[in-house]
């Protein structure tokens, strides 16, 4: 996932082709349905890459209940983890992911990225790759596998073809079994490739459960605006599966911006994140993840940090709490820059207010019933509020849901970023 760069000619897709796409988007899917399960939001972690401590951080602390766990490689008829110790028996990786486990969270296995292959691109023998696959299950307990298609990789038919079996044969012997595929993916829609990955699993007779879009990096200039471009992304590749298979739908798609500065130096920000995760909402999307969590928190690096930070103005985890609404979670309200999971109880909000970038302790007391003088802060259009952030406004007390600046209480509806907690 990281550190893909797309070729020029992957981003020139013919208009024709584009508007082909488009004109394909689905009238309706009037019937949303909320997010359904614990996998709804799972971000990206790469579990190799020193950083993996944010990952307790963010079960702990901000009540994330899942994640993907980057990057599974193939070797051969074997198996590694990116740090090249075996699967099942990795000293670094397994007691990260039963830590993870043992505070409640639930793990997506991934495999491929842009630096390594799926088992079934580097295995010619089926049984062998089934069996491959079968021992992520068997050593992790997982029922969600992911799979990471880029490069030139996802351009080998014969190894997509022996892919969409592996899955084929592992959801006879696994009925509980979930796979995702994750793409690249331009503002347009997926490349033929991509497209022609969908129809390989008509053809072996399985259904793609999430067709992950990865919405980064698309090289259409600095200024591109990537949470709309994230929008973009999902409603043309939407179509597109729909061209394939007329029964997928909304539940079917994933979608992964990658946080912060992406490598072509756009930039997916905090704004951008609301954007998609309303997005998702609506339409009732199976899954939003980013990349990555690991990144999930500032710096003032170059490009070379950016594998362990954003790279812009952010309070750590912030992205994760912009994300976690969209799984029925409110986020946290922040203390030294870490969320610590604010909650409303009988009408009294635990909370707090934001001076000088840490979030001193205190309590709002809102209700319904109304009559008490507010005692919250006044809300202001200039200010950046985070999830569990209480202010007064037009006689109410009000909670943010989410990292929100300029939007007003009371003027974006029940499914906006504001919480009426009541008269004050």
């Amino acid at each position: 996932m990281r550190f893909a760069k797309w070729a020029a000619s992957a981003a020139a897709l013919s208009l024709a082709t584009a508007g082909a796409v488009m004109a394909l988007a689905p009238a309706g899917n009037a019937a949303v349905a909320p997010a359904a399960d614990t996998y709804s939001v799972a971000p990206y972690v790469d579990m190799s890459n020193s950083q993996e401590g944010m990952l307790d951080t963010a079960i702990t602390g901000h009540g994330l209940k899942a994640y993907t766990a980057a990057f599974v490689l193939g070797s051969g008829c074997n198996q590694i983890w990116g740090d090249t110790l075996p699967i099942g028996a990795d000293s670094f990786t397994d007691p990260l992911i039963a830590k993870a486990k043992s505070e409640g969270a639930s793990v997506i296995i991934s495999s491929g990225g842009a630096s390594g292959l799926p088992l079934a691109w580097t295995c010619s023998t089926q049984s062998s790759i089934d069996a491959g696959y079968q021992a992520l299950i068997n050593d992790y307990g997982v029922t969600q596998l992911d799979f990471d298609i880029e490069g030139a990789a996802i351009a080998d038919t014969a190894s997509v073809a022996r892919q969409m079996q592996a899955m084929k044969d592992l959801k006879a012997s696994n009925p509980s079994l979930k796979f995702s595929v994750t793409l690249p993916v331009l503002a347009s829609g997926l490349t033929g490739d991509g497209v022609n990955i969908i129809k390989a699993a008509k053809n072996a007779g399985v259904k793609i459960d999430v067709v992950n879009i990865m919405t980064m990096d698309f090289y259409s200039g600095t200024g591109t605006e990537m949470g709309q471009g994230s929008v973009s992304a999902a409603e043309a590749t939407l179509a597109q599966m729909q061209s394939v298979d007329s029964s997928y739908g909304y539940g079917n798609l994933g979608i992964t911006p990658m946080i912060g500065k992406n490598d072509d130096g756009s930039t997916f920000t905090l704004a951008d994140a609301q954007t998609v995760e309303s997005f998702a909402a609506q339409h009732g999307v199976a899954r939003l993840a980013f990349w990555s969590i690991n990144r999930d928190q500032p710096c003032s690096g170059s490009a070379n940090s950016l594998p362990t930070c954003t790279e812009i103005s952010q309070s750590s985890l912030a992205f994760t709490d912009a994300f976690l609404p969209f799984a029925g979670n409110s986020g946290g309200t922040t203390t030294g820059g870490t969320t610590t999971g604010g909650t409303t109880t009988g009408g009294t909000t635990t909370g707090g207010s934001t001076t000088g970038g840490t979030t001193t302790g205190g309590t709002t007391t809102g209700g319904s019933t109304g009559g008490a003088t507010c005692t919250a802060g006044s809300w202001s259009s200039s200010q950046v509020y985070t999830g569990g952030e209480t202010v007064a406004w037009n006689g109410h007390t009000w909670q943010a849901k989410w990292w929100t600046q300029g939007e007003e209480p009371g003027t974006t509806g029940e499914w906006g970023v504001w919480q009426d907690l009541g008269a004050c």
